[in-house]
């Protein structure tokens, strides 16, 4: 038994109708990399092994799924393979809260993927419609590493009485997003100090870490304001400073439309 490895990682688009095939010596594998609701997966990365003189190992990955390896048997006489790898999700710890962080016991998750495009994560959640005003900007997705605002995608519908709301984070936030993911919607319960302070605070920490992702101090900033600013202004001691410039361009610019 021995082990060679034949190809370095190949990359092929998946949103094409069939997957690229690759030659490997005298044989020719063609691989479809797919998640759990049989989506392609756009940009998946496949890498050919020759485990032994009878075989072949197709290691597939994406962003924001788990890695899955196959084993592919040679058979006499035969130079074309076609076969595909189902990558599952990357295992998160899921919780619904409102906007004060407290968990709504009412409302429930459901994390298949169907009707999510496969470079996106979907998160469907049913919350009764007694406990929501349905807008797309009074509800958000939240990550336990970064705490910066994740959402792609809204579509709410209302079905026996809940609403069902469909929402969609891109694979690359799931990745880098800790153990946990919030899902969290602004329901008719004034915001808390303490929740308003939290935010401000992550704001702080998340402006002083360089390696932030792109865009995420903007969007958190703009939450705050959107969602808790008549609390954050009322807030004592000093406001983050992107905060304060955010909040003086917007005064600035609701003037300019006044005058």
């Amino acid at each position: 038994m021995y082990r060679v490895l034949i190809i370095v990682v190949l990359t092929f688009v998946a949103s094409g109708v069939f997957a690229i095939p690759y030659q490997v010596g005298d044989y020719k594998l063609d691989v479809t990399v797919r998640n759990s609701a049989m989506n392609l997966i756009p940009d998946s990365k496949v890498s050919f092994y020759r485990y032994d003189q009878s075989s072949f190992i197709a290691e597939a990955r994406a962003t924001g799924y788990k890695t899955m390896t196959k084993r592919i048997e040679i058979k006499p006489n035969q130079f074309v393979y076609k076969s595909e790898v189902v990558l599952p999700d990357l295992e998160r710890k899921l919780y619904i809260v409102d906007h004060n962080h407290k968990v709504l016991a009412s409302a429930y998750l459901r994390t298949e993927q169907f009707g999510f495009p496969g470079d996106h994560y979907g998160l469907t959640a049913h919350i009764p419609v007694e406990m929501w005003n349905p807008a797309p900007e009074r509800v958000e997705v939240f990550d336990s590493f970064w705490g910066s605002p994740l959402k792609q995608t809204c579509k709410i519908e209302e079905i026996e009485g809940f609403y069902k709301v469909s929402l969609s984070i891109k694979r690359k936030a799931v990745k880098w997003s800790g153990s946990k993911i919030y899902v969290v919607f602004r329901t008719v319960a004034l915001p808390s100090p303490q929740i308003v302070g939290r935010y401000l605070k992550q704001l702080d920490r998340l402006s002083a870490n360089a390696d932030r992702p792109l865009g995420s101090e903007e969007a958190l900033t703009s939450y705050i304001y959107n969602n808790y600013g008549e609390q954050a202004s009322g807030i004592e001691g000093q406001l983050p400073a992107v905060y304060e410039k955010y909040q003086a361009a917007r005064e600035r610019f609701s003037q300019l439309h006044r005058e």
